[in-house]
């Protein structure tokens, strides 16, 4: 019996062979991408011995979520780091002498502030304030992430997220980095592969 005596057959196999595709590409799509990033050309200072992480976050879940993955990556780069949560706990906008006072605990040269941009569901955007800029140091910036309103994100969202490295001897911005996720089903392992994709990407542009 040859298949072309039953075309039946033939879509079962084309349709098994479309779904197989489809598999193999959910498989392996990423979690994140970079958009677009920049770097201070001018600096010429060494890349930090020690990180401080901040998440700016109105869920402590998230904020702690964010923190730990950035941090766990840095180490893994061979970069000491600490997410600040594990020394300033309190929710809410920290404040500069709090920050300080942890830059200090753990002799961090180098600061590393994380928040989300942009939401956008279906075709509706919702956007935080643009990024201010780096003039007037890391608090001013710090601040105005969190003066921003503060985008949702639920399950299916594509979000786009901001990180600053900034460098606090000269206290100066070295890099800075947006990445969109492609699919907010588990922020564990969304926040995993995005915290190692910047620490890859930083490390590319010898900023780590």
């Amino acid at each position: 019996m040859d298949a072309s005596d039953h075309p039946g057959i033939d879509v079962r196999w084309a349709a098994l062979r479309v779904a197989f595709a489809m598999v193999l590409m959910a498989a392996c799509a990423k979690p994140a991408a970079m958009n677009h990033t920049w770097k201070d050309a001018k600096f010429r200072g060494e890349p930090p011995h020690s990180v401080l992480v901040i998440a700016v976050s109105r869920s402590p879940a998230q904020r702690q979520e964010f923190e730990d993955s950035f941090s766990q990556a840095l180490r893994e780069s061979g970069t000491l780091a600490t997410p600040s949560h594990s020394l300033v706990p309190e929710e809410g906008v920290i404040p500069n002498d709090r920050i300080r006072q942890a830059i200090s605990e753990t002799r961090a040269d180098g600061l590393l502030i994380a928040r989300v941009l942009r939401v956008k569901r279906s075709e509706k955007v919702v956007s935080a304030r643009v990024s201010p800029g780096f003039g007037g140091g890391f608090y001013k910036s710090y601040v105005a992430a969190w003066a921003a309103p503060a985008p949702s994100t639920d399950r299916g969202d594509v979000l786009t997220v901001e990180s600053t490295l900034w460098s606090l001897w000269p206290e100066r911005a070295v890099w800075s980095g947006t990445s969109e996720s492609t699919d907010v089903k588990d922020y564990a392992t969304l926040t995993t592969y995005l915290a190692r994709l910047l620490v890859a990407k930083m490390q590319q542009d010898k900023v780590l």
